[in-house]
């Protein structure tokens, strides 16, 4: 099952150490959304992380730096698509650049899981559950999400309210994955909400990926 962590969206000062931590504990995905920062400030950040991690970085911004540091993928948000025909042309191009290269999204409702066009890797789902900071609501029950799931040809990665108590839920549900980013970020130690969450998906025996 995919583990993917989303990051803070304004730079924390103390970040990058949890991240390098995380890393060396098996972290696989690391999305870097920081809508906020110009290229060259998300160029600054990826350059303080070593080198040997890039391959697990995926990018909300600033697309083009996805090659110049080798990373894992670039996220296609809500703005990416308002030009079709820009992002299909920039798409085309990094693949051709760069094949292994992973694009992501995140779609919004159940109708569009069961609409397959074969142009992401994998989607975000959201909000499944609801806001650990109180925020917002799941947008879905599970009544409509597991047939969904089940004749999907998405792989669909759970997003919103993602903690060590839903992660069953969203195993059993059908979800390819989950995404975690309060239960983590927002914890007195984010390294060690991060090993408790490893360690859950161990006892549930699901190989992270």
């Amino acid at each position: 099952m995919k583990l993917i962590l989303i990051s803070p969206s304004k730079r924390q000062d103390s970040e990058i150490g949890f991240l390098l931590n995380m890393f060396e504990q098996g972290l696989q995905t690391y999305h870097v959304r920081k809508k906020t920062f110009s290229t060259r400030e998300l160029k600054k950040y990826l350059e303080e992380i070593p080198e040997k991690y890039h391959n697990r970085i995926v990018i909300h911004t600033h697309h083009e730096l996805a090659l110049k540091f080798d990373l894992k993928g670039i996220y296609i948000s809500r703005s990416h698509k308002r030009n079709k025909f820009k992002l299909w042309f920039w798409k085309k191009w990094l693949k051709l650049r760069k094949s292994r290269l992973e694009i992501s999204t995140t779609l919004r409702n159940v109708e569009n899981v069961l609409e397959y066009i074969p142009r992401y890797d994998y989607v975000f789902l959201a909000p499944v559950f609801d806001s650990l900071s109180g925020s917002f609501q799941a947008a879905f029950s599970e009544y409509n999400l597991a047939p969904a799931l089940k004749n999907t040809k998405f792989k669909v990665i759970a997003r919103g309210g993602v903690s060590t108590d839903t992660i069953q839920k969203a195993h059993s549900l059908g979800f390819w994955g989950g995404a975690f980013y309060t239960s983590v970020w927002k914890a007195a130690n984010p390294l060690q909400e991060f090993i408790k969450v490893k360690e859950k998906f161990s006892e549930l025996s699901l190989p992270i990926e």
